[in-house]
């Protein structure tokens, strides 16, 4: 436990500054821009008796064995070195045919592994029904591969067939898209913008949402207004919040996390945030913070006192039970 706490620290340390400078392509992108989804179904071969015993699985054998255009004088098999699989994929935008993307298999059946397996020739469709890549080949497992033996991964085991068309100028405007949603971030974004390229090019619409003009000097050429958009800093501003993982023991803190006035008494420690408060510890189990002061100095000061991670939690808890976390407390 004590490891997970020192570990934890690490992240303690804030994860972002709160007034992070950043690019524009970190915390935005495109409308338009997005990945798509494929799905399939296919045959592995090649497992060592660890296949399904399903009969799905003999039908898809023998269909297959069909289509090869191999006569079978029966229809009784023991498929144990196969098993059907569901077919899952990301398109990323800009593919082009002929690019590779990454498949991850994983068993319908009741196969007990997919190790050494290969994948048979197997479309895959997007959620229109077409077919936009063709995916083959041997399976990987990866370095946790005895841990989820029924999962597995093709890497490049995908052949892009087909184009999705990218559409992110509409009439010669551009928007931006913020991945973490934010009226003060968003309202920055629009004005780094208009002080490059004039006002009224951008303007922030929403917390995540900014509309921007394309100058008239960039209309035949939006692929370099986007180039500089993209490389253009700015600074982000950050919701206060503290995210603890009480099965791992981890806690991430966010940049402005402050206290404000109170007093904790959790086991034999007392905490007093704030110095008009009355001090009503002893010197060793008292733990001073002073008024306005951010959590991260709280947690460095108890972890000097060797404080376990679950009591650490609890005091984090109650301290937003009394109202004096100024931030969201989240806990997964």
């Amino acid at each position: 436990m004590k490891f997970l706490f020192i570990l934890s620290l690490l992240l303690f340390v804030q994860t972002i500054s709160s007034q992070a400078i950043v690019r524009i392509k970190d915390i935005a992108r495109l409308q338009g821009v997005r990945k798509n989804q494929l799905i399939g179904t296919g045959l592995v071969i090649g497992l060592n008796g660890t296949g399904d015993k399903t009969s799905v699985t003999q039908d898809m054998v023998l269909n297959t064995i069909r289509n090869l255009g191999v006569k079978l004088s029966s229809t009784k098999m023991s498929p144990k070195n196969a098993a059907a699989v569901i077919l899952t994929a990301d398109l990323p935008p800009f593919t082009s045919p002929g690019d590779l993307i990454n498949v991850t298999v994983s068993t319908m059946g009741d196969a007990s592994s997919l190790a050494g397996g290969i994948l048979l020739q197997a479309p895959l469709k997007a959620a229109n029904g077409q077919i936009y890549a063709v995916a083959q080949g041997s399976l990987s497992l990866g370095g946790g591969g005895g841990a989820h033996p029924t999962v597995a991964t093709i890497p490049n085991g995908a052949i892009v067939e087909k184009e999705v068309a990218t559409q992110f100028v509409q009439n010669q405007v551009l928007y931006y898209l913020l991945k973490n949603k934010d009226f003060t971030t968003a309202l920055r974004v629009s004005d780094i913008i208009n002080m490059t390229y004039g006002e009224n090019t951008a303007k922030a619409i929403s917390a995540g949402k900014i509309k921007v003009n394309i100058p008239y000097s960039f209309q035949n050429n939006p692929v370099e207004f986007v180039s500089l958009i993209d490389h253009m800093k700015v600074q982000v501003d950050q919701v206060a919040k503290v995210i603890i993982n009480e099965r791992t023991g981890t806690v991430v803190l966010g940049g402005n996390v402050i206290i404000s006035p109170v007093a904790i008494a959790h086991k034999s420690i007392i905490i007093q945030v704030g110095n008009q408060l009355n001090k009503t510890g002893t010197k060793e189990n008292l733990v001073e913070v002073n008024q306005g002061s951010s959590i991260t100095e709280l947690v460095n000061t108890l972890n000097l006192m060797g404080i376990e991670t679950q009591d650490l939690i609890a005091i984090l808890q109650e301290i937003k039970n009394a109202g004096a976390l100024q931030a969201s407390l989240e806990i997964i």
